[in-house]
């Protein structure tokens, strides 16, 4: 089951966007070296908002890592 994360935007209208973990996280990452579990996910991913032009939604290592959320 594919987690969802509510998130809003940081537009004047603060409009809640849904995030699929499974979907933002997909690609593979390439290293020379072998990455522990936490270096694998980005510290910071920032999305355009779905509902407006002007908003981004941010989605932070925090957030996705959170297991209580």
């Amino acid at each position: 089951m594919a987690k969802m994360l509510r998130v809003r935007c940081n537009a004047p209208n603060k409009h809640i966007n849904e995030v699929d973990l499974d979907d933002l996280l997909r690609e593979d990452v390439v290293a020379r070296h072998a990455l522990s579990s936490m270096d694998s996910v980005p510290e910071r991913i920032v999305l355009r908002c779905h509902e407006c032009a002007e908003g981004k939604v941010i989605i932070t290592r925090d957030m996705i890592l959170d297991p209580f959320r």
